[in-house]
């Protein structure tokens, strides 16, 4: 029953580029101003979808309305025209069974093959055939249906009148309170839709009048509502919002107006009404010539499954913030412990022109000394003969070991790189290391070998006046080749007694860094294993709670919790960091406040390590200021929430340990006023794992959940 009335709810939401059952179910109850109408339209998606549903198709797609509202359409299309008497009700139903398979077909294919969404192609080209089969029926006229204006708003201006009718007709609803009722909804689901349905209203009517002069009422309506979705589809529902997108539905209305003029002069002399062809034609065409160019930062085509374009827009800034440096590899430093960076990229001594993406490391003291001693000897070095180690899994693919050690201060022009192992890596990438020690390397050509396994020490050999070790990254086996610049993927940097968790970065010169080293306790807690249920009890509005997470995979094969309130998040997990991403459900659940406090979780334990993180507006209590914001989306995110992450020093009688949680959201622009602040904390037991969390807002305590131990571990 839930798929059945999800398939009904969602279908009509389609139609509007929308997810949300409450707003199918406002259309629905649109139609309904028409009952004919709405009760065939209601007919259509019914049968479409028990069609799919008998025929074992997907049933995702069924209840997300992929293969419902065409069949809405038609239904809603036939009374629309033609006057319903025995025979064509049948003929309706036959019909309606034929858009399914065209739906399925089309929808489909176009999928598969471009990549692109079918859109209401599938309807237009049943309700066509239909036309056309019934040629010998009297046709109601377009003008003539849509000309009847409701009595109580004929004091409304011309132009609100022909908004809402254009709004209305979208579903076939000749009235002007179908109109009002898909707005009103339309302003609550998103606020950048229902400007697009203005801005393209508007736009419209003026390009009309410049370049179709004394057009007719229906050419004004029929023009209107193409360019009213044709901008829901390029404005923020299939591209990312932005002022690109906000420009291309001004280029796009105009081109409705063109198409729309071309499609009435083409169609004239036939019954064939010219219904959605400028909205389907444009924007399957624009869709699909976006995706050749060589560069997508720009118009960014959805990627993902999608929400309202508020939300498609806060997803995509904040995954690329998050992971937008991310690297196909994650390389780690060629050592162990903390090394202070002596040179990196266009460094003072030798890292110049097109050797200028390389470091330079050795060990200093806390006061920055390089040795003890006098520091003549190769041995005062605290470097000298610590290991060195792949950076990355790959293979061997050159070993240089026999060049001797200088002397302090000498060098050897020489044999300029010294020592040297090179390294080939997934993806055309090489790594090389270099002024090892002589003798000192562990590994042969044509080993494979693992990140982290010892390849060599380090030395004082080739052109280097000081034991060091030479790290690199190139795109040829070749010694000495050419720099290629690549981050390193997480590590820690020290910065005068602060510690900072970097992500896929460039240490600068000066910087004291280590590998993030990976805590078992603190793993074990975020392993997070598939078929693994927690369950976590809290207290919501006086009721205490008890709710359950269950470890998941999905088709795409990513992990996620899902809670037994029905929130999801999905986990993006590396060997040295756990993400949360994703999180879909309610802003009241144990899962929800977890995602807050547990964004981002170093796989380590160090005292005072800090690292941040963004969030979605759309994921945080923004009230107000959020929904007024979002009128102004276009020209930019005017609230940003960020959070700052602590382990906290805990006391020495204190075995679990801590993660502290700052997050603000704060204002720009005309919002610079607006501020917000929350905190949370998180507990972790070395022995259970998450222990418990809370969150406060204004320091006040909103929430508090806590682990329940399974009663066989007790």
């Amino acid at each position: 029953m839930r798929l059945f009335v999800d398939s009904i709810l969602y279908s009509y939401a389609q139609i509007f580029f929308t997810n949300r059952r409450w707003f199918g179910a406002a259309v629905l109850a649109s139609t309904m101003l028409m009952p004919r109408a709405g009760l065939l339209a209601l007919l259509g998606v019914v049968l479409s979808n028990t069609m799919a549903a008998w025929l074992k198709f997907d049933t995702e797609k069924i209840r997300s309305g992929f293969y419902g509202f065409n069949g809405i359409l038609l239904g809603a299309a036939a009374s629309f025209y033609y006057e319903i008497d025995i025979f064509l009700f049948a003929l309706i139903l036959i019909f309606i069974i034929i858009s399914f398979f065209v739906t399925a077909v089309l929808e489909n294919h176009l999928a598969v093959a471009f990549n692109l969404p079918g859109l209401s192609l599938p309807f237009v080209l049943s309700i066509y055939i239909f036309i056309i089969f019934l040629s010998n029926y009297d046709f109601i006229n377009l003008a003539d249906a849509s000309a009847n204006d409701a009595g109580y708003f004929s004091s409304l201006p011309q132009l609100v009148i022909y908004y809402f009718k254009s709004m209305a007709l979208i579903i076939f609803q000749p009235n002007i309170i179908s109109g009002i009722i898909i707005t009103a909804a339309l302003l609550i689901f998103s606020r950048v839709l229902f400007t697009l349905s203005i801005v393209a209203f508007v736009l419209n009517y003026i390009f009309l009048g410049l370049i179709l002069p004394g057009m007719k009422d229906n050419l004004i309506i029929l023009s209107s509502f193409n360019s009213i979705l044709t901008a829901f589809a390029l404005g923020g529902s299939l591209i990312i919002p932005s002022r690109k997108s906000f420009f291309l539905v001004i280029v796009s209305t105009m081109m409705v107006v063109i198409f729309t003029g071309f499609f009435t002069r083409l169609l004239s002399g036939t019954y064939l009404p010219l219904l959605v062809l400028p909205f389907n034609f444009i924007v399957l065409t624009a869709i699909y010539s976006l995706k050749f160019r060589k560069d997508q930062t720009d118009l960014v085509l959805l990627y993902f499954k999608p929400g309202s374009p508020e939300e498609n827009l806060y997803y995509h800034n904040q995954r690329k913030a998050r992971f937008d440096k991310f690297k196909y590899v994650f390389p780690e430093f060629p050592f162990f412990g903390e090394w202070f960076i002596n040179q990196a990229f266009e460094g003072e001594h030798t890292h110049k022109d097109e050797w200028k993406y390389a470091w330079d490391f050795v060990v200093v003291d806390e006061k920055q000394n390089q040795y003890s001693g006098s520091g003549d000897n190769l041995t005062d070095y605290f470097c000298y003969s610590l290991p060195a180690a792949a950076v990355l899994d790959g293979e061997v693919v050159k070993v240089i070991d026999t060049i001797p050690d200088n002397k302090i201060g000498d060098v050897n022009i020489r044999k300029n790189w010294g020592n040297t192992v090179i390294l080939k890596h997934e993806y055309g990438l090489f790594s090389a290391l270099s002024h090892l020690a002589a003798d000192s390397v562990k590994v042969k050509e044509g080993e494979k070998i693992k990140k982290g396994d010892i390849i060599g020490k380090c030395g004082n050999s080739g052109r280097s006046q000081y034991p060091h070790i030479h790290f690199q990254f190139q795109t040829s086996d070749k010694l000495g080749d050419k720099t290629y610049e690549f981050p390193f993927a997480h590590y820690i940097a020290n910065r005068n007694g602060r510690f900072e968790l970097m992500a896929f970065a460039y240490p600068a010169e000066g910087e004291l860094v280590r590998n993030v080293e990976v805590h078992k306790s603190i793993k074990n807690a975020f392993m997070m294993r598939f078929g693994e249920k927690l369950k976590f009890e809290y207290e919501y509005k006086g009721e205490t709670k008890v709710e359950e997470w269950e470890i998941k995979i999905n088709m795409n094969s990513d992990k996620y919790i899902e809670s037994s309130e029905g929130d999801i998040v999905v986990i993006y997990q590396t060997d040295k960091v756990f993400y949360l991403t994703s999180y879909i459900g309610e802003k009241k659940s144990a899962l929800y406040y977890f995602y807050l406090i547990a964004l981002r979780v170093p796989l380590c334990y160090q005292q005072n390590l800090h690292w941040n993180d963004e969030y979605s507006i759309a994921h945080l209590p923004c009230g107000w200021a959020r929904y007024a914001s979002e009128f102004l989306l276009f020209f930019g995110e005017m609230l940003k929430a960020k959070g700052n992450f602590t382990y906290a020093e805990q006391p020495e009688d204190v075995a679990s340990y801590s993660i502290k949680a700052d997050i603000e959201i704060k204002g720009s622009g005309i919002f610079s006023f607006y501020s917000k602040k929350f905190n949370g904390a998180l507990t972790i037991d070395p022995d259970e794992g998450i222990e418990e969390f809370e969150f406060y807002e204004n320091n006040i305590k909103i929430f508090n959940a806590k682990k329940l131990i399974n009663e066989e571990k007790q």
